[in-house]
């Protein structure tokens, strides 16, 4: 029974943790999108019945850019000059006909930035396949000093070990007629082997003489103890300064592993920006868009900005969400310094958006509109997450810091001496907490229902954050028909 209870309080480990993390935050984030307004298109009516203000402008002779920073400066321009919003751009697409001259310019610029791009991507490939290479030595070096650091700490079968190596590498075994193996077939030598493996001074190289004054002592001739002590006296020289070098070599290639380490992520660094422009400068349109015809020098543009304002809310905030289809004929310019520049000028679709979302809604929508770039970034990435965990070893031994490494230092400098007492308390309350019922937050009423106070603030909060949407969304869209003298109500 006992044994059955507090098998329910078995300590889960990290994977089962983290999987459960994942597991809630996955199952949040379809909750949030299911009633998010902005990936539903749930807007606010403006009392217009369409659930947006549109305003269309056509113009050939002057560019269409001016609208765009207007509507930016208004939104960002704190009040009474403007709406004082916190301005995000979400989306900047664009697409161009094939034969046009714009698409060519933009074509250029991306073309030399994928050939810089991939002369780093090249760089990094040959970086990564010489790291793994130097992890192998560093291994197969620590395998080796292994051998070292139990014979030093007194293991006999470590010392045979390494007697067997030196006889077998350094002096090549029967090859060599001068070798412990070849010596042991003539006469008078036969014991040489056993000799050689069973004398084991414990002061290593000092403690030969005296090893081999024992064994004298004991019956082994005099011959047959001179060439044993010549053999034990090579055979630790060449311990103490393989052993020596081996530290010195194994620091040194620990080093070079960090420099190499930091030279990927350097490069990974500079070409990260050129794998970001070369997405944006790519053409995201639809080859049946009726707007764009290739043999026309036609452009389409599409950009979403949404602005929020914090001021004086909690939970609730009001959004525009204001979406510009440019549809323009890109006319390139030279400018004094001869550099080619393009001016846009064409119609322009501005659709005017009210929303009121949480900022968990406001997340989940940029992430939506992130997903390529989030998606190229870890493709990059890959690379070094693909780290084994010997490698971060090494690594973090040559005084290299992983973000693991970074929590685990904050979490150490926040420990007190009083930490080890507290965390016993600390594993009875969670025993205890099964049994006895956790006391409802203040925000929670009978049967954890939300209290009906806060419920009602968060419904005027709401109500407040909608009509303060609605009002600024006619605000933009009335100072804007004026400013660009288009006629408007009274």
């Amino acid at each position: 029974m006992a044994g059955g209870l507090f098998g329910l309080f078995k300590k889960k480990t990290k994977e089962e943790i983290e999987k459960e993390k994942k597991e809630k935050a996955k199952q949040e984030l379809e909750e949030a999108r299911k009633v998010n307004p902005l990936l539903q298109g749930d807007s606010i009516d403006p009392e217009n019945g369409k659930k947006k203000l549109s305003l269309v402008l056509e113009s050939m002779g002057a560019g269409l850019e001016k609208y765009y920073f207007w509507i930016l400066r208004f939104m960002r321009e704190p009040l009474p000059s403007g709406l004082s919003f916190e301005v995000e751009k979400i989306r900047d697409l664009f697409d161009a006909s094939v034969t046009s001259s714009f698409h060519g310019h933009v074509g250029s610029k991306m073309s030399a930035m994928q050939q810089q791009a991939q002369q780093y991507l090249a760089l990094i490939g040959q970086l990564t396949k010489t790291l793994f290479p130097i992890v192998r030595e560093i291994r197969i070096m620590d395998e080796r000093m292994q051998y070292y650091k139990d014979s030093l700490a007194g293991s006999e079968s470590a010392e045979i070990a390494l007697k067997s190596i030196w006889v077998e590498l350094v002096e090549k075994g029967m090859e060599n007629p001068n070798s412990v193996y070849a010596l042991s077939t003539k006469v008078g030598f036969l014991s040489l082997p056993d000799l050689f493996f069973s004398v084991n001074p414990k002061n290593g190289l000092e403690g030969v003489d005296g090893a081999v004054a024992t064994a004298k002592e004991k019956g082994v001739n005099e011959k047959v103890g001179n060439v044993l002590a010549k053999k034990l006296y090579a055979y630790y020289d060449w311990k103490n300064k393989t052993y020596t070098e081996m530290e010195h070599t194994r620091k040194f290639k620990i080093s070079y592993l960090r420099q190499h380490y930091n030279s990927i992520k350097l490069y990974m660094n500079w070409v990260r920006p050129y794998l970001q422009n070369i997405r944006q400068l790519q053409m995201k349109g639809s080859v049946n868009d009726a707007d764009l015809v290739n043999a026309f020098e036609t452009s389409k543009i599409y950009v979403e900005l949404l602005g929020r304002k914090k001021q004086g809310f909690e939970k609730y905030f009001p959004i525009l969400l204001v979406r510009m289809t440019h549809v323009t004929r890109p006319d390139l310019t030279y400018t004094p310094q001869g550099q080619k520049q393009p001016s846009h000028v064409g119609r322009v679709d501005i659709d005017i958006e009210p929303y009121v979302a949480t900022q968990a809604q406001i997340d989940a929508y940029k992430g939506e509109r992130d997903a390529e770039d989030v998606e190229l970034l870890s493709s990059v990435d890959m690379t070094m997450n693909s780290i084994k965990d010997e490698m971060k070893a090494y690594l973090k031994e040559a005084g290299e810091l992983f973000p693991e490494d970074e929590k685990k230092e904050e979490k150490k400098h926040s420990e007190t001496a009083l930490t080890p007492f507290l965390s016993i308390f600390t594993a009875f309350k969670e025993i205890f907490r099964a049994f006895v019922p956790e006391k409802k937050k203040k925000s929670e009423g009978f049967l954890g229902f939300k209290n009906t106070k806060q419920a009602r603030k968060e419904e005027e909060e709401k109500d407040k954050a909608k009509e303060l949407a609605k009002k600024m969304s006619w605000v933009m869209y009335d100072v804007f028909k004026k400013v660009n003298k288009m006629y408007t109500p009274i």
